[in-house]
């Protein structure tokens, strides 16, 4: 769970119990999920809402409750919530009479029963619960493991900021009236309006916060500030509103209500507003910075490092030149909040302006780790193959946390699954053997040493996978519908397309692209591990499947030279067509495999997603030895990217090795790319001449960090001299001296050009 950044935490969970009997009373008083939920709503705001900020110039602050209603792990938790081992922590040792320490067991009692996330787990179908029988994945050594959560909202804003919460209101009414005279159920229509009531209170107290800090303040810049605030937000709980302020005031407070993370294709929502205020003189171009930086800085404020995304660029905007106005404002928000949120997005494509292009490689020079780089020359047509969708449609995509694509409230993807692709290889090599927990798991097919080519057992690994894939794409389908018997999650549903009309939640029948994805891990490293297999066992033959397996157990102590010779077999990032044609191969194989699920499980797509984030260090240290020489526990590579350290023929092979794999037959791939600040700073033109050439051969998406090998070293010596060295992860970006020791390792280890 996030830690939330405000300036005053609270310091009891008075507000998880209050938030718990609210629960209790709703269950007991109602049936229908959408009165429970406005219920919740009541409850939680604006109780864990926080002041406004010295600093801000959007009100707005949260602090999501241990326990809660949220719709993912960073806002707080999944569905109805509770953060188990930070309540048990506040009983254990935190201070309380002997009432509020009973309250605090029978909380812990209460949810473990009854939180959303307990009640999926616990009703998971028969048919796949002795395969997906646990999400521990950060403790167990799973080869496929289910994730519990609704991750990847993105609503339509602009509809929002055109109607207003009055606007809303109207709509909705509208529906819940046709909704009554054709005797349909009207009781969804009817909470979402008191939702949206709730909404428009929760403006006027922060109005009167604002109103109440401008008489006791003593800067006349500040009061003015707070005077607009106040403006703002009033006129947002009355009307549509009619400024670049007010829409980002009224998105901001939507947003941490919903509660959402990811804040959409910002330049389409707000561009027309700020070339408007802009040349009619009711903003500076100062001015809508400052707005845009405190908008930025309040998004960081979240906490949540693998979404929180903020788009701009691409094809499909409204007014491209006024959207282009403002996107040169946001990449200069991007590059002065310094901040690790939020994920600064740059969609772009053969038509976009040069000084947007020069803008972005500012940011990413001084080490922003931003704007993420998307090709819309490339990516639109491959999405349109991969989703079966339109161009129209296709040219609305937004990757949401790590990446992985949806189309603007329109799809719905979230990963809910993860298949740890070098694990199932390892159990594939054993025979369905697992050693660190010494059980048997998955299909019990033949080990190595009783396959006679490689090609066999090429089969038996493909037949694994197929296994855990099957079994993730009918957890996803039911892990749906589960949750549109539990949720409503109107905020979300009521900016979704096709909710209103149909009558029916988001995740009951009302979201017209209903969609899953599957992330992928290990991929490179059993790709590695299947070359060297291919080339040592099977071709060449110096090397038994027996002796492999044996040096394998032994974690290659006493096998040194036969580890010698597997690390020496060709290694995916050199641009050699030995070991990259094997990627290409599963690549294309497991995208196919996990695409052909979907209609199997009425889903309207389940994609294969390969955009890591520091999972493949969490997630190596439950793999043992593996055949490409990694030893057990280490980390796997990141992504689509080469395993740290094997990439030895330069920056232009690696390139050339991660343009041969399809982009349209996925949902996301992450390509990191590490230059030196040197390398960046001595040879700016080359790099950038070169950064373009890979997008135009075919190049997708790159996530550039600019900092040099050096550096990171005296990191780690010395963290405290290095708090503002941001670095990219996977799917994210973090401050690099706050990552765990091996997740730093891991990325001192890659290849720095």
């Amino acid at each position: 769970m996030n830690h939330f950044k405000v300036k005053n935490p609270r310091k009891d969970l008075s507000f998880e119990i209050a938030f718990t009997k609210a629960y209790r009373d709703a269950v007991k008083r109602y049936t229908h999920p959408a009165q429970i939920e406005l219920a919740c709503l009541r409850a939680q705001y604006p109780a864990i809402l926080h002041p406004i900020q010295e600093e801000d110039l959007l009100a707005g602050r949260v602090e999501a409750g241990l326990v809660g209603l949220g719709i993912q792990g960073q806002t707080g938790g999944y569905g109805y919530y509770i953060d188990e081992p930070r309540v048990t922590e506040a009983l254990e040792f935190g201070e309380g009479n002997a009432k509020y320490r009973e309250d605090l067991h029978d909380l812990l009692i209460f949810w473990k029963t009854n939180s959303s996330n307990n009640k999926v787990l616990r009703n998971t179908p028969d048919s796949i619960k002795h395969i997906l029988f646990s999400d521990n994945w950060k403790q167990t050594p799973l080869p496929a493991s289910p994730i519990i959560r609704m991750a990847g909202a993105y609503l339509d804003f602009d509809k929002l900021i055109r109607l207003g919460l009055p606007g809303m209101r109207a709509e909705v009414t509208a529906y819940r009236e046709r909704a009554e005279q054709e005797g349909r159920d009207a009781v969804l229509y009817q909470c979402m309006d008191g939702a949206l009531e709730l909404m428009g209170q929760v403006c006027l107290w922060y109005r009167d916060q604002a109103m109440e800090l401008l008489a006791q303040a003593g800067d006349e810049k500040r009061k003015g500030e707070l005077r607009r605030m106040a403006q703002a937000l009033e006129a947002i709980a009355e009307r549509a509103p009619g400024s670049m302020m007010e829409a980002l005031q009224l998105v901001w407070i939507y947003g941490i209500m919903a509660p959402l993370l990811q804040f959409g294709r910002l330049d389409v929502y707000l561009g027309d507003w700020y070339a408007h205020d802009i040349d009619n003189g009711v903003l500076t171009e100062e001015e809508a910075l400052a707005l845009l930086q405190s908008y930025f800085r309040q998004i960081d404020s979240l906490d949540s490092e693998t979404d929180c995304r903020v788009i701009v660029g691409g094809y499909g905007r409204r007014n491209p030149e006024n959207a282009d106005r403002l996107c040169m404002t946001a990449l200069e928000a991007c590059r002065t909040v310094r901040e690790i949120l939020p994920q600064f997005t740059l969609r772009f494509n053969r038509e976009t302006p040069e000084c947007v292009w020069d803008a972005a490689m500012r940011c990413i020079e001084e080490g922003r780790t931003y704007p993420l780089l998307y090709n819309d020359d490339v990516l639109v047509p491959g999405l349109m193959n991969a989703f079966h969708v339109s161009r129209e449609r296709a040219e609305t995509y937004v990757p949401l946390g790590c990446g992985e694509m949806e189309f603007d409230h329109y799809s719905f993807g979230t990963p809910s699954g993860s298949l740890n692709t070098l694990k199932i290889l390892e159990l594939a090599v054993r025979g369905g053997y697992e050693p660190i927990m010494d059980w048997h798991l998955g299909k019990q097919l033949k080990p190595i040493t009783q396959c006679n080519t490689f090609e066999e057992f090429f089969q038996v690994y493909k037949e694994n996978l197929q296994h855990y894939i099957e079994a993730q794409a009918i957890f996803e389908k039911y892990e749906y519908e589960i949750t549109g018997k539990m949720h409503s999650f109107m905020y979300v549903s009521m900016l979704y397309d096709g909710v209103l009309e149909s009558g029916k939640a988001i995740f009951d029948g009302g979201c017209r692209y209903l969609a899953g994805t599957l992330e992928l891990y290990g991929v490179v490293n059993a790709v590695n591990s299947l070359a060297a297999v291919k080339k040592l066992v099977y071709e060449d033959r110096t090397v038994s499947a027996e002796d492999l397996l044996r040096a394998m157990n032994d974690n290659f102590v006493g096998w040194e030279v036969l580890r010698r010779q597997l690390l020496d077999v060709p290694k995916y990032g050199n641009d050699d067509d030995y070991v990259d044609r094997i990627f290409v191969e599963l690549h294309d194989w497991l995208c196919k495999t996990i695409s052909s699920q979907a209609e199997k499980v009425g889903l309207k797509s389940y994609l294969a997603v390969n955009i890591n984030n520091a999972q493949n260090t969490t997630l190596g240290r439950w793999v043992g030895a593996t055949p490409d020489g990694r030893k057990a526990g280490m980390p796997m590579a990141n992504a689509n990217n080469p395993s740290s350290g094997s990439d030895k023929n330069g920056l232009t092979a690696m390139l050339n090795s991660i343009l041969k794999p399809r982009h349209d037959n996925h949902a996301g791939m992450v390509q990191n790319l590490r230059l030196s600040r040197e390398t960046f700073e001595q040879n700016r033109e080359k790099v950038k001449g070169l950064i373009r050439n890979y997008f135009d051969r075919g190049g997708a998406h790159l996530m550039i960090t600019v900092v040099g090998k050096e550096d990171l070293k005296k990191a780690m010596e010395h963290p405290e001299d290095y708090q503002d060295l941001i670095v990219r992860v996977g799917g994210l970006s973090a401050r690099y001296v706050q990552l765990k020791k091996d997740v730093q390792q891991e990325i001192y280890d890659r290849a720095t050009y």
